[in-house]
């Protein structure tokens, strides 16, 4: 029961997690670089310190409720913020300040930083008497032009006799004594109690304009005088600077994670999507899905420089046993009353060339030999090369089909096996004639009747069709394709050329599969 709920879980895991699981220790690795880099900047990085200093503005054209009033409020704090940070206030410190205002109040916080925690502190306290110091100066500035416009306005009118003051008379604003007015333009000093001084002599000034207040005119300039003097801004300070004593930023360790991971993000997610948009044979349900067919095994990826290196691989071997106990089973029930009976004759081929078909004939010729007699064939003429140690130009398949030789000679043991081998044989000028040939067919009948398996090792589709011509001959096709590599529109296509008359069943062997991706049923032997 455990052992089917494991396989339902690898079955039903996203496919998208095995490129990742294959390519696990590249993604990994790619992370360090960075990780190391964000390490040595931590080393390297100078603290920042922080120090911190609360201002309020005051403004007499707000009013005090906050409820009544908070959009004219947040309108006054967002422009006395951007007035903070200015350059006209800030200087070459505005980007080194960071000001907040405090949400439905007239309290703004300046916040100064920099390495040295004593330069913080200054830069902080530079800042809010800057600001308080221009505000004092945009009082004065402000007082003194209104109170030049109130006076320029009075030189025009003149004033209406008035009986109680007989001194005044029907007279001129400029025929009054200078004095009286000389106190509404007082001398503009820097310093900020200038300010209550100036209020108090304008108001002097207009207590002596009394006896002309029924001049409508002159009401409404000392009303706009009035209404000028209202929109004056102040400000103070409630909280000094103080001298910071921690840093506020600093390189933490997590950030070293934090960039490892996203660092090894990048290629994983490449490679998902690389996967996702993939047009290749990768797993057996790939095979079994889009082409229809059997998938009777699965080879693991292995760089095979010898045909028996199978053996000293425990996943290796278990796949290629796999295959050959499948074989078994679909192996063709003969006549009982035949007294000869036929063995089957396994034909081994691909849509390309360097697919590892020859490999896997190979392995499975020697599996095979440890409890059968079987026999080897290479059917592709068309190369000169060494085969299972037989040297290129060997008597072989051409020398028995043209007979140039005999059967003893192109047939050649393998020392301690039970396996037999017939090469490929000098390259004849006419390797698909020879395989059309009845003689050929002859060849084939009389091996079957001495040995149990023939396996063919044939040319790669797209390359020759003389492939087309043996497989009418065999009992068994099996089509090799790459995983990762045959792309499911030639395999899709060289299939369809094997689906001729006489041609058996054709199932597929994918073969340099990624470990993970093993048969299931080998799996479970390597957990027993």
């Amino acid at each position: 029961m455990s052992e089917s709920r494991s396989s339902r879980r690898v079955e039903q895991r996203p496919r998208w997690w095995w490129p990742l699981r294959a390519h696990s220790r590249g993604i990994l690795l790619a992370g360090l670089p960075v990780a190391l880099i964000i390490a040595l900047m931590s080393l390297f990085e100078k603290p920042i310190f922080e120090s911190r200093t609360l201002l309020e503005v005051q403004a007499g054209s707000v009013p005090s409720s906050v409820s009544s009033s908070s959009t004219e409020i947040t309108v006054l704090m967002n422009t006395q913020r951007e007035i903070v940070t200015s350059a006209t206030v800030a200087g070459e410190h505005r980007y080194n300040i960071r000001v907040e205002v405090i949400p439905q109040s007239y309290l703004m916080s300046v916040h100064f930083q920099d390495s040295d925690p004593a330069r913080a502190q200054l830069g902080a306290k530079a800042v809010a008497q800057a600001y308080v110091q221009y505000t004092a100066d945009a009082q004065l500035e402000q007082i003194a032009r209104a109170a030049a416009q109130f006076l320029a306005k009075l030189d025009s009118v003149t004033m209406p006799t008035n009986p109680v003051n007989d001194d005044v008379g029907d007279q001129a604003i400029d025929a009054i004594d200078g004095e009286v007015f000389d106190n509404l333009l007082p001398p503009l000093e820097s310093d900020a109690e200038q300010l209550e001084r100036l209020r108090y002599s304008a108001t002097q000034g207009l207590s002596a304009l009394e006896p002309a207040l029924e001049n409508t005119l002159i009401r409404q300039l000392v009303k706009t005088y009035d209404d000028s003097l209202n929109h004056l801004v102040s400000a103070k300070v409630l909280d000094q600077a103080s001298l910071p004593r921690a840093p506020v930023e600093q390189m933490q360790p997590w950030w070293i994670l934090l960039g490892y991971l996203s660092a090894v993000a990048v290629p994983a997610f490449v490679v998902a999507m690389r996967f996702q948009r993939r047009d290749s044979l990768d797993f057996k349900q790939d095979v079994e899905k889009h082409l229809g067919k059997s998938c009777v095994g699965v080879i693991p990826a292995l760089n095979l420089s010898e045909a028996a290196q199978f053996l000293s691989d425990r996943e290796y071997a278990g796949s290629i046993g796999v295959l050959r106990a499948r074989l078994q089973m679909l192996r063709p029930v003969h006549d009982p009353l035949e007294q000869f009976p036929r063995g089957r004759v396994v034909l081994l081929t691909s849509s390309n060339g360097g697919e590892g078909k020859s490999a896997i004939a190979m392995n499975l010729a020697f599996a095979m030999a440890k409890t059968e007699k079987v026999l080897l064939i290479n059917a592709d003429m068309r190369q000169a090369q060494t085969y299972v140690g037989l040297p290129a130009g060997a008597a072989g398949l051409s020398h028995l089909i043209a007979g140039a030789a005999q059967m003893r000679d192109c047939v050649h043991s393998i020392p301690a096996k039970n396996l037999f081998v017939i090469p490929s044989g000098v390259l004849p000028p006419n390797p698909h004639e020879l395989l059309s040939s009845k003689r050929f067919q002859r060849v084939i009948e009389m091996l079957e009747r001495r040995f149990d398996t023939i396996i063919i090792d044939a040319p790669a589709l797209s390359e020759v069709s003389d492939t087309l011509v043996v497989a009418r001959h065999c009992s068994d096709v099996l089509f090799v394709i790459q995983a990762g590599h045959t792309s499911l529109e030639s395999a899709s296509a060289e299939l369809a050329r094997l689906q001729g008359d006489g041609i058996p069943q054709v199932r597929v062997v994918l073969n340099r599969v990624q470990p993970y991706e093993l048969d299931l049923d080998l799996m479970k032997s390597f957990k027993q």
